[in-house]
């Protein structure tokens, strides 16, 4: 895999808008000024700098490669996070300091496996671009299958939009887990690994043939990755990213 060597960038917002009806999801459009065009690999991340004391915070790009005119985020906002409280005050059309692309999260090359996604949270973000770049640009017909996991149906986004790649691509299919849900949820509960023995356990050959990219906070990438070998998955087969 080869990775372009990160340049700074000034990028100017072009927009800005919740994503889930707890408004705890913001998703950016940034365009970019200088220079203008900019080429990365689905699951890396770029890194803003946030204030006059040279402060950054690194998102992952929920956009794919194809369009290099600019980049896209979706980050989840925490109290009294620095970067949360400046995406959030931040106007479209205000500027933007970049350095971009960085990172090497990303799609191994050359194998035959099965792909499967795991994310918890906003690690659905880098995800979310690798299943898109795959489906649309790579035409990719590989068995792909994703497992999200999230707190409760206010934070769900981006489930309209799975929907529809599910039935034009025929070889991915999803599943929401939900730790919190509601009594009316009737899909997969609890945690992402409880649905991945549900799935997998009882299948003979389990996870072998599989590869994984699992993306979230960093005691549940640990949780997730000891169930895919768990399952069958070979330790190599497994490439992470862990949030913080």
């Amino acid at each position: 895999m080869q990775f372009s060597k990160p340049q700074k960038f000034v990028a100017r917002v072009s927009d800005k808008y919740c994503v889930s009806d707890n408004e705890r999801y913001l998703y950016l459009k940034f365009e970019l000024i200088n220079p203008d065009r900019i080429c990365f690999v689905a699951g890396q991340y770029v890194s803003l700098k946030i204030n006059e004391e040279g402060e950054r915070r690194s998102y992952s790009i929920v956009s794919t490669p194809d369009d290099n005119h600019g980049f896209h985020l979706l980050i989840e906002t925490t109290e009294a996070g620095k970067g949360s409280e400046y995406l959030q005050k931040i106007k479209i059309g205000e500027k933007v300091e970049v350095l971009a692309p960085l990172g090497r999260f990303a799609i191994s090359e050359n194998t035959e496996n099965k792909l499967l996604f795991v994310a918890t949270g906003s690690g659905i973000v880098p995800i979310w671009s690798m299943i898109n770049d795959l489906l649309f640009n790579k035409k990719e017909t590989r068995q792909m299958r994703l497992h999200w996991g999230m707190e409760s149906e206010a934070d769900l986004f981006f489930v309209d939009n799975l929907e529809r790649l599910a039935e034009s691509h025929p070889n991915f299919v999803f599943d929401i887990v939900l730790s919190k849900p509601s009594e009316e949820w009737a899909l997969c509960s609890g945690h992402v690994q409880d649905c991945l023995t549900r799935d997998f356990l009882s299948v003979n050959s389990g996870l072998r043939g599989w590869e994984g990219y699992v993306c979230g906070r960093p005691e549940r990438v640990i949780e997730i990755s000891a169930k895919l070998e768990e399952l069958g998955m070979k330790s190599e087969n497994i490439i992470h990213e862990k949030f913080t």
